[in-house]
């Protein structure tokens, strides 16, 4: 019985503490959104081939209560673009399309920017400069988008 209690009062204390951990959490984990994103703050860069070096980035959308996920990105002919995939199931798709005012962090900086989605038709071109920063499977097609992807361009607020 005195075994059973340590054990319920382990999982409790983890417990607690795990929550105190999601609730007070700022830059994304993983597949786990955040909130406002930390770092050095600076202002829209003129040249955004240093997100080269970078498989992913942090996107916080919603500037009055942020919310931040973890995401690609890539350059096309010199404009950065971030996808969603399965863009209309995720909520901050739909934050950015009531205010595309975003902050974008890359490695420990964080930059002020405006994301505004592209048109479906122009994706398979977009997703062509994708593969370059992302090469694709052998067996896959490097135009070929896969279904409910939404793409974003960033531009200066």
């Amino acid at each position: 019985m005195k075994m059973l209690k340590i054990i319920a009062m382990v999982v409790a204390a983890t417990l607690i503490v795990a929550a105190i951990g999601y609730l007070t959490r700022t830059d994304p984990i993983f597949m786990l959104a955040g909130k406002r994103l930390n770092g050095e703050e600076a202002s829209y860069p003129g040249d955004w081939s240093f997100t080269n070096d970078y498989p992913t980035i942090f996107v916080e959308s919603r500037p009055d209560d942020p919310h931040s996920v973890t995401t690609s990105c890539w350059l096309h002919e010199g404009t950065l673009y971030i996808p969603a995939q399965s863009a209309s199931t995720k909520s901050w798709t739909h934050y950015v399309l009531e205010d595309p005012r975003v902050r974008i962090k890359v490695g420990d900086t964080v930059y002020p920017a405006r994301l505004d989605r592209v048109a479906e038709e122009t994706i398979p071109r977009l997703v062509a400069s994708r593969a370059e920063k992302y090469p694709p499977p052998a067996d896959r097609d490097p135009q070929a988008a896969p279904k409910d992807v939404w793409v974003f361009r960033v531009s200066e607020r």
